[in-house]
């Protein structure tokens, strides 16, 4: 079926989830305007995102990717039962970056979605050759879970490529995006683009929003540890 619009429609059965939440780490996010500072917001919010979760369904999976003009997979997927204190302790690793590259944040979403991550052994020749033959034959993650991304950002994407080209990658094969802009006003968000890279509801409405505050911020990332409900 084909879906008018700039985003997918959400079809969604009732599944456990692997939700991926991508957290800016562009310089801005360091601005005081929320108490003490925006990043210190979005970490509450996703600390909030990861107990609410593990009460509803802690069989669920979540990873961490934090990102500037850079990613780095924070913490990856891991099931919330046994998880959840290493994922809270993830959230307080800093990503010292410039920038705003969403593209960056879509396509490690995209690895850890396709790939099985591969654990460093130590040994840095053994990691590299590791790290070459996985790279040219990926070993897909075998699980039913529908697959989720949550998208933050208090900017506009700067850096190269085409966040929305690597968006509907993701969404043709099924994952459903979240975006969130925060800060001090819509305008400094690319809110076109971040409607764009984000998914469709039944009702036509997209999964995007803007939100000003740290309270509303949590109340939204608490709304979306639930699952989606089925058409």
């Amino acid at each position: 079926m084909n879906y008018t619009g700039f985003a997918n429609r959400v079809h969604s059965e009732a599944k456990g989830e692997t939700t991926l939440t991508a957290i800016d780490f562009s310089p801005s996010m360091d601005f005081n305007d929320w108490k003490p500072t925006r990043l210190s917001g979005a970490i509450t919010a996703n600390t909030e995102l990861i107990k609410k979760k593990l009460k509803l369904f802690p069989d669920d999976r979540v990873g961490i990717i934090g990102f500037g003009n850079v990613a780095k997979l924070m913490h990856a997927p891991v099931c919330l039962k046994s998880g959840h204190e290493n994922l809270i302790r993830a959230l307080e690793t800093r990503v010292k970056s410039d920038g705003t590259n969403f593209v960056a944040a879509l396509n490690l979403a995209e690895k850890c979605f396709a790939d099985k991550m591969i654990q460093p052994t130590g040994n840095p020749v053994s990691d590299m050759l590791t790290g070459l033959f996985f790279e040219m034959k990926p070993k897909k993650i075998m699980d039913n879970n529908h697959k989720r991304i949550i998208l933050l950002t208090d900017g506009q994407h700067n850096g190269g490529g085409s966040p929305a080209t690597v968006a509907q990658r993701l969404k043709d094969i099924g994952v459903i995006i979240d975006c969130i802009g925060i800060g001090g006003a819509p305008k400094d968000v690319d809110e076109n683009l971040l409607r764009m890279i984000a998914s469709q509801n039944p009702d036509g409405s997209v999964r995007y929003c803007f939100i000003g505050d740290q309270d509303q911020l949590i109340s939204k990332y608490e709304s979306l540890a639930t699952h989606i409900m089925p058409l």
